[in-house]
């Protein structure tokens, strides 16, 4: 094997074989680097649209006016306007969103004691062992029950709630977390 190459050393040397041509050796790189290039950029971008093109956009609220009981010591009416959305997750966890979604609250005792607020944020949900849910509430949300009151909250904030009959998480431990509390019953009262 090395008197094989030691041969066509001397070969190459005395001109009887003609070395490949650089220059057509660099285009070959080129035009495959091109080729790898464009293969993964074709990749990234069929990835890209096929999460997004599954994605369904965020329907908007069709509900009347609520009343809601028990939270304060008076009735509230609840008026939403806006959207949301409902996305199941693995591990079985639900992401509910609220993009531009407005909550417009009375005290249906003092009609003049009314507050608007807009809720965006989102509410990541987690069924526990005993079938209530732990609640992870990100950025400006309405958070009530009948135990612990109402509150609008910004920041991140946990608690322990229950699916209502209209869809509603209604909760049975008050928000903790960081960022801040409003009490709704105090303002409406």
């Amino acid at each position: 094997m090395h008197r094989f190459i030691l041969v066509r050393v001397r070969q190459l040397k005395a001109g009887q074989i003609t070395p490949p041509l650089e220059k057509e050796r660099k285009e070959m790189l080129k035009k495959k680097l091109v080729v790898l290039l464009s293969g993964a950029l074709l990749a990234v971008l069929l990835l890209a649209f096929a999460g997004t093109a599954s994605a369904a956009p965020p329907e908007p609220i069709n509900s009347p006016p609520r009343t809601v009981s028990g939270v304060c010591d008076f009735p509230l009416l609840a008026d939403l306007s806006g959207k949301e959305k409902t996305k199941e997750l693995p591990g079985g966890r639900t992401l509910l969103t609220s993009p531009g979604l407005r909550v417009t609250l009375t005290n249906l005792e003092e009609p003049a004691n009314q507050v608007t607020y807009v809720i965006t944020g989102s509410f990541l949900t987690t069924e526990l062992s005993d079938g209530n849910l732990f609640v992870v509430a990100r950025g400006r949300n309405i958070i009530f029950g009948p135990d612990i009151g109402g509150f609008l909250t910004i920041g991140r904030f946990t608690f322990v709630g229950v699916e209502a009959a209209e869809g509603d998480i209604i909760a049975l431990t008050p928000p903790t977390g960081e960022g801040r509390v409003i009490d709704l019953c105090a303002r409406l009262a």
